[in-house]
């Protein structure tokens, strides 16, 4: 069905939107207003018909990831629309880039006309689009303008030493009489206090004081406080709860807000077209001291960081291991995390331990059942099974020789096939690209009618991007069968196996071109992929 674009019968998507930043008491920017200057315009034009209306309710005007917007987007590919109507620009978006993307490229490619009433922009007039540049970077900087405000107004607060989250750290709650304010919550506060004293007094590490708090079965921070992401997902545990991680245990001893302190500018915002923020550094936090009730006093506090820098200076990148990267939990399938010990003996020597552990298991042990295993029983099983391969090929090496010649044939058949096929389809697309060319020429020259023009146009739009589509699945199975092409020389893989074999220790480069994967069970059984295994038809044997 082509979309008609005429003054009759234009089938009409109503958009609304109201950020948060426009507020509640701005009646101008309303839902309810925006609709009703939306709707008295269509009875003003008979030739407008209604056909959905899309609502953004707090939803930022600087990118266009919002449920409305999208869900629109699709009724456009699927031919549903033929305008879109804004009461102004900046309800449409604020980004002057990906705005313009779309007013100047997306809609006029799917023959959609756009109205913005406020701004007088219409489209289908010649002068539709005049100033829109000019009006597009002022709706940008508004946008920017207002992210400003906002930052100072909670910079203000914060140096008031007022608490700007939303959502109270866990051990507090928020004052009922004073906003901004914390209170200890009667509850959650004598965890925190009995938190510190495990870790402290009884000597405890964090995993162990996880581990009383699950048997225990108190709810960890999130549930209790109901954080409302944690609250619509479920876990991803085995038992399908959240529980406590020695990483939240780490953070409650680290956070100075149980000293009565608000730390403020945590975090900080990139910029105001995106959410992503970042960490920022320990000197530029804000720090207002005795600003809430504390739940513990400075000489816990400060026993607990002591306990805690003297770990950190352990965690040290001198401990790498070429391992790194390679070693998988054969039980849950998580990366395996690379951990060392060291000990200082009387005679003066330091023994070191390194060994690899399930990420879920070294975060808490009741996640994974698999337990650590030494990095040396992993070079060990690796030089084992390096050799049994050096035999194999040793021992089948003509056999080897035959299947990789008939499977190098057989993909590059493949190849061929797939290439012509993607060759014929790109001519094709050519044709109708020069098509298209012709009849916009001859629209220009006034040879065709408009009328004529857009359903050829529209004709051939549909069979450019089923073209387009084509194109685009035979590269994918061209990549897919050349990956599968066998490209392993085995004179080669033999060779770096026996330099591998003659280390006295790992070399990572080495290991990158024999090694896939490698993955421990509870029983510490050791399974490894080579490299050279990924081809079925030359498999050794």
């Amino acid at each position: 069905m082509n979309r008609v674009n005429s003054y009759r019968n234009i089938r009409v998507a109503k958009y609304i939107r109201l950020s948060r930043e426009d507020g509640d008491d701005r009646e101008s920017e309303s839902v309810e207003n925006q609709r009703d200057i939306i709707d008295n315009y269509i009875l003003e034009h008979e030739e407008l018909i209604e056909a959905g209306e899309y609502v953004d309710d707090g939803y930022t005007g600087t990118n266009f990831n919002r449920p409305g917007f999208q869900k629109m987007l699709k009724d456009i590919e699927d031919e549903k629309i033929d305008c879109i109507i804004t009461k102004d620009l900046s309800r449409f978006g604020r980004d002057h880039i990906d705005t313009g993307y779309y007013l100047e490229r997306f809609l006029p490619a799917n023959n959609i006309r756009y109205i913005a009433i406020g701004d007088n922009v219409d489209t289908i007039k010649p002068d539709g689009l005049q100033f829109l540049t000019f009006k597009l970077s002022f709706n940008d900087y508004y946008a920017q303008d207002i992210s400003n405000k906002i930052k100072s107004v909670k910079q203000r607060k914060i140096e008031k030493g007022e608490y700007q989250a939303g959502i109270p750290p866990y051990g507090y709650k928020k004052d009922t009489e004073i906003k901004n304010h914390l209170v200890p919550d009667e509850y959650s506060s004598q965890i925190v206090k009995e938190i510190f004293d495990m870790y402290v007094n009884k000597g405890m590490s964090t995993i162990k004081i996880a581990d009383e708090l699950n048997k225990r079965e108190i709810e960890p921070p999130a549930m209790y406080l109901k954080i409302p992401t944690y609250m619509k997902r479920s876990s991803s545990n085995p038992n399908g709860k959240y529980v406590w991680l020695r990483s939240q245990i780490g953070k409650i001893l680290r956070n100075e807000v149980y000293l009565g302190s608000v730390v403020g500018r945590k975090f900080q915002k990139v910029s105001h077209k995106i959410a992503k923020v970042r960490c920022t550094k320990k000197e530029e936090h804000i720090v207002l001291e005795n600003m809430h009730e504390p739940i513990i006093d400075v000489e816990t506090w400060n026993k607990a960081q002591n306990k805690l820098n003297g770990y950190t200076k352990v965690r040290d990148r001198k401990y790498d291991h070429p391992l790194k990267g390679f070693v998988y939990c054969g039980e849950c399938g998580n990366k395996a995390t690379l951990r060392c010990r060291e000990e200082k003996r009387k005679n003066g020597t330091v023994w070191r331990a390194t060994y690899f552990i399930c990420s879920k298991r070294n975060n808490y042990r009741g996640l994974c059942d698999c337990k650590q295993i030494s990095a040396n029983l992993i070079e060990e099983a690796i030089d084992e099974k390096l050799k049994e391969e050096i035999e194999k090929v040793n021992l089948t090496e003509k056999e080897i020789k035959q299947i990789y010649e008939q499977a190098e044939k057989e993909s590059k058949r493949k190849s061929n096939l797939l290439q012509t096929k993607l060759q014929e389809l790109k001519n094709t697309l050519q044709n109708i690209e020069n098509t298209i060319e012709e009849i916009y020429q001859d629209k220009i020259n006034k040879i065709i009618q408009i009328e004529d023009f857009k359903t050829i146009y529209e004709k051939k739009q549909k069979e450019r991007n089923k073209i387009l589509k084509e194109i685009k699945e035979k590269e994918i199975q061209l990549e897919e069968t050349n990956k599968k092409s066998p490209k392993i020389n085995f004179e080669e893989i033999k060779q770096i196996a026996k330099e591998f074999l003659k280390m006295e220790k790992p070399n990572k480069m080495i290991l990158e071109k024999l090694i896939e994967r490698i993955e421990f069970d509870k029983e510490k059984n050791i399974k490894i992929k080579f490299t050279f295994q990924n081809y079925p038809n030359v498999r050794i044997k």
